[in-house]
């Protein structure tokens, strides 16, 4: 499953895709760039992966990846600093 990043300055129609970058081997559910642009959080299946927003080659500079859920997640979103990321699943964790 591909995580596709446009530049979010222009139109959605005519902005050029920036990166394209395989995330995950299922699904990915929901992904979300940190407060400050620097890092971008992905989840599919179980797992939530962190990315150095920054790399030139998102596809291989992921920074975490951590089996977050017994079961499937479908949320993820930074705190407003940036220091907290919370995960929604369907495991009841």
């Amino acid at each position: 499953s591909a995580v596709r990043v446009w530049d979010g300055a222009s139109s959605i129609l005519t902005s050029p895709l920036l990166e394209k970058f395989d995330a995950h081997a299922g699904s990915i559910r929901s992904a979300a760039f940190s407060p400050d642009g620097a890092r971008i959080t992905t989840v599919g299946n179980y797992a939530l992966r962190v990315w150095d927003a920054g790399s030139s080659d998102l596809s291989t500079h992921a920074e975490e990846k951590i089996n977050a859920h017994s079961s499937y997640i479908y949320s993820v979103t930074f705190s407003p600093d940036g220091t907290r990321i919370a995960t929604g699943g369907v495991d009841g964790a």
